[in-house]
């Protein structure tokens, strides 16, 4: 047999022997699905490739320079790289993402081991291209491992015992990984597709209303009445202002589009602002609540009921029944938190719960009224802030969110630093598909003229 065939025919034998071992690890067919649905990408086959490497002592892999391995059986290269501190040393794999590397990065691992012992320490492996979301794996003894889940830097599982040594689940897949914990942890509430089509609709959506908000300006207490005019919202006063909006006004402005979308542009009127400071529960409920101690000249529960009743109008429009209950639209049920009545969630995790519930409800997006101690005399704990939240995964994959507030465009990270120790009470608004911007519109006559 000539020596070129030879060769072909001994690397082709190696393929099928690595594949065949790979195969062995990864071959956990549900988790697969999820996986692949979810667009995430594993490198184990790198992993497995290099397990000398990876079990190798330190002053072995001094030499060793960034490499960039690709992948036959998942369709991504894999960039490995050696980081050492005072007493680790650490061994990155980190998928391509549009021709980088990121640390911090969906499916990428972080292998660390003892400089001096040489023990292997912890596995990090990311969940998001984010810092804070990943799963931890830590040595419990010789033969078993222990699970920590960090999910937008809340930790929603803690101690889970996989019956495997962490020196194994270096080389393994992570489809194993998550096999071995299917009776603890519910994958599917952590994992998505992202070929649903209500995640183009929701984005396509958020970018149709953020392409006109230059046309809107922040004003102190305007909104647009039904007749398309800037008023004060307390009293009615028209402003001669067009566009001015507040943070309720900018709510009122995004159901308004909505609303005439549905109509096909023009037809009817705009929301009445009467109609928005309606009280969504009765007056004896409310007194219940010490809220109410300056519920006529603070009015407290003005972002819940305004956020409440806008949900309920889109809501009445888009499938023409009515709403018996406007909390009915309230979200009160979201996997690993507890609903706090007329309070909501803390805005400090507010990512992690917009992130289940995006992939619970694909194609909602949420009005969230910020409350907490606010004012003075006296100090209460009231609704003062309104945003809106559009969530969605990109078509890799990638969680993705809009978030939306007078007029502009923000982030979660700007409202936790101007809104400290808040909470957020969200309610939803579900098959919003088209927008129709409101600062166009004019109803002629108005009242008289």
């Amino acid at each position: 047999m000539p020596y070129g065939n030879l060769k072909i025919q001994v690397l082709f034998s190696l393929f099928l022997l690595s594949s065949s071992l790979l195969w062995a690890q990864t071959s956990f067919i549900e988790e697969e699905r999820i996986l692949e649905d979810a667009g995430f990408m594993e490198n184990a086959e790198v992993r497995m490739g290099m397990e000398n490497t990876i079990k190798a002592p330190f002053y072995s892999l001094l030499t060793r320079q960034k490499e960039i391995h690709q992948q036959v059986l998942t369709p991504i290269a894999v960039e490995f790289e050696l980081r050492k501190s005072s007493e680790s040393f650490y061994l990155l794999f980190k998928n391509e993402q549009d021709y980088k590397y990121p640390v911090w990065g969906r499916g990428n691992y972080i292998i660390k081991r003892n400089l001096r012992t040489g023990d292997f320490e912890q596995i990090k492996i990311f969940l998001q291209n984010d810092e804070d979301s990943f799963i931890r794996l830590f040595p419990l003894d010789e033969n078993r491992s222990v699970l920590d889940l960090v999910l937008y830097g809340v930790q929603l599982y803690e101690g889970i015992v996989l019956p495997v040594s962490l020196e194994e689940l270096s080389v393994s897949s992570f489809t194993r990984v998550m096999h071995l914990t299917r009776g603890t942890i519910h994958w599917e509430l952590l994992f998505t597709s992202k070929s649903y089509g209500e995640w183009k609709i929701l984005s396509d959506l958020a970018r149709e209303i953020t392409a006109d908000l230059g046309k809107l300006h922040e004003v102190d207490d305007a909104a647009q009445d039904q007749y398309g005019r800037s008023v004060l919202i307390e009293t009615g006063m028209i402003l001669n202002d067009p566009g001015a909006v507040n943070c309720s006004g900018f709510a009122k402005w995004i159901t308004d589009g909505l609303i005439l979308a549905e109509r096909g542009g023009s037809a009817g009127s705009l929301i009445p602002v009467d109609r928005l400071k309606r009280p969504t529960e009765s007056e004896q409920e409310r007194e219940k609540n010490p809220w109410s101690s300056a519920r006529e000249d603070r009015d407290p529960y003005f972002g819940l009921d305004w956020t409440r009743n806008l949900a309920v109008l889109f809501k009445e429009e888009k499938s023409a029944d009515p709403v018996t209950d406007p909390r009915e639209l309230d979200v009160r049920n979201v996997p690993f938190f507890t609903y706090r009545e007329n309070i909501g969630y803390e805005l400090e995790n507010l990512m992690t719960v917009l992130y289940l519930l995006a992939i619970e409800n694909p194609g909602t997006f949420y009005m969230g009224s910020v409350n907490s101690l606010y004012g003075e005399d006296p100090v209460l704990w009231q609704y003062h802030h309104i945003a809106l939240f559009f969530p969605w995964f990109s078509e890799k994959g990638d969680f993705q969110l809009a978030v939306l507030e007078t007029g502009a465009e923000s982030s979660l990270d700007n409202l936790k630093i101007r809104y400290p120790d808040s909470f957020v009470h969200l309610v939803r608004v579900d098959n919003a598909d088209t927008f129709s911007d409101p600062v166009d519109f004019s109803e002629s006559p108005g009242p008289g003229e």
